[in-house]
């Protein structure tokens, strides 16, 4: 009997021993895993701070244009059935000359892409979306065919990636009814935020003025409130030398009163770069393209 509980001891201790040493090997590994990510993370963090010194690329200004306008759903166009719809057209200028001043492989675009498109709202008035302006009609209101959703919830909608083809100043006459885009950046990114049927089926009295414009979204009584959105997306461009500048940008559009959209019939902001680094574009060491 005393043999046995022996025996038993000395299984439950060389138990013991080799659980204690799986803990210690464990923690161990962990602290060298750690110790090896933080080293790693210190020196990637120095190289990207190293590449993004000196700007290739970066946002100069914004500019918002808002309005709105109506879709007039009767054959004899007699105005008693009006779809009220409101857009706002983003134009984005692209500096490539901070740094470096002549034109190179470095600061030429080779592709321009914007993604990560998402549309925030509390209210889920009207079909919203962003889609490519022609810079042609800007200040317009117009639907493109590229208008398209990804995917709804209450608040947030995702949109479709937008491709612009990249040209050249000399070539002859660019299709601007496609996302176009210079190569040296001398021309602006075009886009439109489109919030489409806030009002459906409206009809103007007989004895009632109508401007197709802002004035229409309080003549039909919309919550300009209601019509405050944030519309998030990312812009990448690729160079020649097939390296990735990345921006992610924020706008957040509100609509009131003192905006002028009412008053006016449309709106005009403007935002610069004049707070620093904010609008460098962050250059990608870990991914060539997109």
């Amino acid at each position: 009997m005393k043999r046995n509980l022996t025996r038993n001891q000395k299984t439950i201790l060389s138990v013991v021993i080799v659980l204690a040493f799986l803990i210690l090997l464990f923690y161990y590994g962990f602290m060298i895993y750690h110790k090896f990510a933080e080293e790693n993370f210190v020196n990637q963090s120095i190289q990207i701070s190293d590449a993004n010194q000196n700007p290739v690329f970066k946002i100069d200004k914004v500019l918002l244009f808002s309005s709105a306008n109506a879709t007039d759903n009767t054959e004899e166009k007699s105005l008693k059935d009006l779809d009220i719809n409101q857009f706002t057209d983003i134009a984005i200028y692209i500096n490539n000359t901070s740094y470096i001043q002549e034109q190179t492989q470095e600061n030429t675009v080779k592709a321009l892409r914007i993604d990560n498109i998402e549309i925030l709202s509390d209210q889920p008035t009207g079909i919203k979306s962003l889609t490519y302006k022609n810079p042609l009609n800007a200040g317009n209101y117009e639907v493109s065919d590229a208008a398209n959703v990804y995917s709804s919830t209450d608040n947030r909608i995702e949109c479709a990636p937008i491709d612009f083809a990249v040209t050249y100043k000399n070539e002859e006459n660019p299709d601007y009814s496609k996302p176009t885009f210079y190569a040296d950046c001398s021309n602006y990114i075009s886009l439109s935020y489109l919030n489409r049927n806030i009002i459906s089926h409206y009809a103007v009295r007989d004895n009632q003025n109508i401007s197709l414009s802002g004035s229409l979204l309080k003549q039909a009584n919309v919550d300009l409130a209601a019509l405050a959105t944030a519309v998030n997306f990312r812009i990448t461009i690729t160079n020649n030398l097939d390296t990735d500048f990345v921006y992610n940008i924020k706008l957040k559009l509100s609509f009131d009163e003192n905006s002028g959209i009412t008053t006016n019939g449309y709106s005009f902001q403007g935002r610069t770069s004049s707070d620093g680094r904010a609008y460098d574009f962050f250059k990608d060491i870990n991914k060539k393209s997109y």
